[in-house]
C-alpha cells in the first residue's frame, strides 16, 4: 500500500510538472482515498503559472501574498465567515433570487462542529447550488502565533473535512481576523497552494455594529469600486437585513447582476484543488481531538 502510495503522489506530481506548473500539498487522508479512486472521479488542479482561465488553478497571475479586492471589471465579491452555522441556506437562497453565487469562508470546529449532520447538509445545499467554498481555518485562531506546524494542521482538517463531505479541497483561505504575517503568507502560498484573501470592506458585523453602520458601509461601495465584502453568516441580522439591502443598494450604486463574482471568479482562478465525489459517513466524522475554537 505504501508504494502504491508513493507512485500515486509521483505520478501527480509528474502531471504538474508535464504541464509547467506545481501541485500544491494535500492531507494524508485526501490522498490515501484518492489513490484508491478511478482518475475518472476526480479532477486535480496544480498552480499554473501562465494561465489565463479557470482550466489550471493558481496563485498565478500575481496572486501570491493578500488579496483585498477583487480585480475582474466592476466586481463585487460578497463573502461570508466563521460557518457552516444556522444562516448558510438563507443566504444562499436570498442570492439565488437575485440571480448570482457568493463564497463562504468556513470552519471546521467554530459556532458548530463541521461533521454535525444539520452542518453537513448546509454545506452540501450551498455547494450543490454553485456556491463556493473556501478555508477559514479549523478553530479560528491567530496563525501569527502559532508555529508552522500548527498552521498546517489548522490547514489540513479543513481539507480532510471539506473533501469528505463535498469532495473538494479548496484553494482559497481566509486568516482568522484578517491577521497574516509574511511568514504565515508564505507557508499558505508556497506549500499549500492557497491564495489568500483577505477584504476591503467590513461591515463590523462581527464586532456588534449595528444593522445602519453595516448598512452604511455598503452604501459607500459604488461602481467601477473592487469590493471584496466582508460579513459573517452567524450573525442573524445580516442574513436577514444586512444582506438583502446590500444587494438592492449595490444595484442602485451601479452593480448588475453580471457584477457581483465569487472570490475566486472575481480574482480569476479555480477555488478547488480537488474535485470529485464526496465519502460516505463514517466514524471519522467526528470534531473529536480538533483544535479548539477560539475566543471569536
Amino acid at each position: 500500500m505504501l508504494l502504491t502510495r508513493f507512485a500515486f503522489i509521483a505520478s501527480l506530481v509528474s502531471m504538474a510538472l508535464a504541464k509547467g506548473s506545481f501541485m500544491p500539498y494535500l492531507p494524508e487522508e485526501v490522498l490515501a482515498d484518492l489513490a484508491k479512486r478511478d482518475p475518472s472521479e476526480y479532477e486535480t488542479f496544480a498552480l499554473q503559472n501562465s494561465s489565463s482561465t479557470l482550466a489550471e488553478r493558481g496563485a498565478p497571475n500575481g496572486l501570491n501574498g493578500i488579496q483585498d479586492r477583487c480585480t475582474a471589471s466592476h466586481c463585487v465579491s460578497p463573502s461570508f465567515d466563521d460557518g457552516p452555522y444556522n444562516n448558510m441556506r438563507k443566504i444562499v437562497d436570498t442570492a439565488d433570487a437575485a440571480g448570482f453565487k457568493v463564497t463562504f469562508f468556513v470552519n471546521a470546529n467554530n459556532y458548530d462542529c463541521i461533521y454535525n449532520e444539520r452542518r453537513v447538509a448546509d454545506l452540501k445545499y450551498a455547494y450543490s447550488h454553485g456556491h463556493q467554498i473556501c478555508s477559514h481555518t479549523a478553530s479560528h485562531p491567530h496563525l501569527n502565533s502559532l508555529t508552522p506546524a500548527q498552521i498546517d494542521t489548522q490547514v489540513q482538517v479543513v481539507e480532510t473535512a471539506l473533501y469528505k463531505i463535498l469532495g473538494v479541497v479548496p484553494a482559497c483561505i481566509r486568516p482568522p481576523y484578517g491577521e497574516a504575517n509574511q511568514a504565515v503568507v508564505d507557508q499558505l502560498n508556497n506549500k499549500w497552494g492557497y491564495v489568500v484573501i483577505n477584504w476591503n470592506f467590513d461591515t463590523q458585523d462581527a464586532d456588534g455594529a449595528t444593522v445602519k453602520y453595516s448598512e452604511s458601509v455598503i452604501d459607500k461601495i459604488k461602481s467601477p469600486k473592487h469590493a471584496i465584502i466582508l460579513m459573517h453568516e452567524t450573525v442573524d441580522t445580516t442574513a436577514n437585513t444586512v444582506f438583502p439591502y446590500a444587494i438592492k443598494k449595490l444595484q442602485q450604486n451601479g452593480y448588475q447582476t453580471k457584477d457581483f463574482y465569487t472570490v475566486p471568479n472575481g480574482l480569476k482562478f479555480n477555488g478547488y484543488k480537488v474535485v470529485g465525489k464526496p465519502s460516505q459517513r463514517d466514524s471519522s466524522w467526528t470534531c473529536k481531538g480538533m483544535p479548539q475554537p477560539s475566543d471569536n
